[in-house]
């Protein structure tokens, strides 16, 4: 029997049949739970088996399915699951809160970045047919990859997407702190171009342009906007598998009964991300894998291999995700600490026995 290797944008976006939703006060998640209480992700009745056939076929034909693993990426957290449980167990839920909000804020970001992603025909850059390929099917893995992130409303309802799960998780977690607008101020990340929300960056923070270079310079040659595309999904690959580390470090933290008001929600609800977060991983491999393989037409008419381009990518990528930029976050956040603490009275002591727990940011 034949792999089916094309699909609709409908399919890609087709549900599963769910046995039940998951709700917080009022905030519907988008996916579901099956019959067994196995998590089932929006969008997958297709989606999922859909990128697993376009990997297998790039793994029939013998070339690598992978072109970036989270051991090339920064794989710590700050603060570290230790000194975040020591803050909560203090009481000292204010770093945590903006911790938690930043989170939902950046997945939230992702989706305005997407919109940015060109949606056209690939296939005038390749020598090599694109029929049944992940590649022939970015435009609605890109829809669906921004729905999942900051939610949707084109069933006529709304679903909360990843951004407003972090907030349900963090009241949850948190026994529903408040929440203030500074929180929102003098993020070390800059929005991307087209975002409308109330978060504002510090004027020292780096901007898309700083984060994902030119991508005009990948190879003599490379057509602007193919070099765009190319630079931006090995961009948002890195992102995503950094975000690995921020599930494990939520998981422990958020589902630790000592740390959350609600650890079975808060943790069961981070594992739902981490879910959801493996189907953008899944796609965007595949699609850089399959131009790394293929031939790609220059501007001049020259050939350009595929593997020229996105390694060059991939290589700036991991260049750019470590070093300030990591660095700019990891002290924002330390900041927040001892912001929070220098208003307690017992403060002092509990600064001191987190910096014993942990490194901390220089």
């Amino acid at each position: 029997m034949s792999v089916k290797l094309n699909y609709t944008r409908d399919e890609l976006f087709a549900d599963p049949e769910f046995a039940s939703r998951i709700k917080r006060e009022g905030n519907l998640y988008h996916g579901g739970l099956a019959a067994d209480g196995t998590y089932l992700p929006p969008r997958s009745l297709h989606r999922i088996d859909a990128i697993k056939a376009w990997t297998a076929q790039l793994a029939d034909a013998g070339h690598p399915t992978k072109v970036m693993t989270t051991a090339d990426l920064p794989n710590e957290f700050f603060p570290n699951t230790d000194q975040a449980k020591h803050l909560l167990r203090n009481g000292a839920k204010g770093a945590m809160c903006r911790i938690l909000t930043m989170i939902g804020l950046i997945e939230g970001f992702g989706n305005d970045g997407l919109k940015l992603f060109p949606r056209m025909p690939w296939q005038p850059f390749f020598v090599e047919d694109l029929d049944g390929t992940c590649l022939n099917h970015l435009p609605p893995l890109f829809d669906a990859h921004g729905h999942d992130e900051a939610g949707s409303d084109y069933k006529g309802y709304h679903e909360c997407g990843h951004d407003e799960m972090w907030y349900t998780i963090r009241d949850a977690a948190l026994d529903d702190p408040i929440i203030t607008d500074d929180m929102f101020e003098n993020l070390p990340i800059g929005p991307p171009p087209g975002y409308t929300g109330k978060a504002k960056a510090s004027s020292e923070a780096l901007d898309a342009s700083q984060l994902i270079g030119t991508p005009t310079d990948l190879a003599p040659g490379v057509p602007p906007m193919f070099g765009m595309l190319v630079t931006a999904m090995t961009s948002l690959l890195a992102i995503e598998l950094i975000a690995y580390t921020t599930f494990a470090w939520a998981h422990e933290v958020l589902s630790d009964s000592t740390c959350s008001a609600d650890p079975e929600f808060a943790g069961s609800s981070v594992d739902y991300i981490a879910d959801d977060e493996t189907i953008h991983v899944s796609y965007l491999q595949c699609a850089l894998a399959e131009i790394r393989c293929r031939t790609i037409i220059g501007e001049d008419t020259s050939k350009i291999p595929g593997s020229v381009i996105v390694d060059e990518a991939v290589k700036r990528t991991i260049a750019n995700q470590s070093g300030s930029r990591f660095n700019r976050i990891m002290a924002h956040r330390l900041r927040q600490v001892e912001e929070e603490l220098a208003l307690r009275s017992d403060g002092e002591k509990i600064l001191q026995e987190f910096l014993t727990l942990g490194p901390v940011p220089v």
